[in-house]
C-alpha cells in the first residue's frame, strides 16, 4: 500500500481533543443522548469523537459548541511540527532551484527579456551558483513550463526543442 493510501494519523491528537469533550459532558452532567438532542449527532458518532476515531474535524466543533467548550481550549494541543516523511533530495534541489529561479523572475527581473534555459544557466554559471549539467537544464525547464501553466511566464517562440520565455 502506497504511503497515501491510509487515512493520517495526529499522533493521539483527536484521543486528547476526544478527552476533552468527554470530560466537559461529564463535567456538565450530560448524558450521551443529551449531546445528541442538542447536536443531532447519533450517539455512536458522540462515542467515535469522544475515543478520537471520528474524522470530520466539523463534528469536533459542533460537539465543542454545544456545550460550549472554546475552540481554542479545544485545540490546545502540543504538536511537534515536522513532516511525516522528509523529501528527497531530489526534490529538495528543485526547491531550492525554483527558489533562484524566483529571485531572478522577482528581483532581477531577469525574464523581461527573451530567455532561455541555457541563457538562464549562463547567468549562473557567471555567478558560480549551479554547475552546468543535463539535469539542471531539465529542472530548470520543467520549473519555467510550471511557472507558464501558472500564467507567470508566457512561450514568446519555439527554436525546435529549446524554448523562449519572457514575463507576462
Amino acid at each position: 500500500m502506497s504511503k497515501r493510501g491510509k487515512i493520517y494519523e495526529a499522533d493521539g491528537i483527536k484521543q486528547i481533543i476526544g478527552d476533552r469533550l468527554k470530560n466537559k459532558r461529564l463535567l456538565l452532567e450530560y448524558s450521551l443522548g443529551d449531546i445528541s438532542d442538542m447536536t443531532d449527532f447519533s450517539k455512536s458518532t458522540i462515542i467515535n469523537l469522544e475515543k478520537g476515531i471520528a474524522t470530520n474535524l466539523d463534528y469536533y466543533i459542533g460537539y465543542a459548541k454545544a456545550i460550549d467548550l472554546k475552540i481554542p481550549e479545544l485545540f490546545d494541543v502540543s504538536v511537534i511540527y515536522e513532516p511525516k516523511y522528509e523529501l528527497s533530495e531530489d526534490k529538495k534541489n528543485r526547491i531550492f532551484l525554483s527558489k533562484k529561479l524566483r529571485g531572478l523572475l522577482i528581483k532581477d527581473d531577469f525574464f523581461k527579456n527573451s530567455v532561455t534555459v541555457d541563457d538562464i544557466i549562463i547567468h549562473f554559471e557567471k555567478q558560480n551558483d549551479l554547475t552546468r549539467t543535463i539535469k539542471l537544464s531539465t529542472d530548470i525547464s520543467r520549473i519555467l513550463l510550471n511557472w507558464v501553466e501558472d500564467g507567470v511566464l508566457y512561450v514568446v517562440e519555439k527554436r525546435g526543442r529549446i524554448n523562449v520565455y519572457r514575463k507576462v
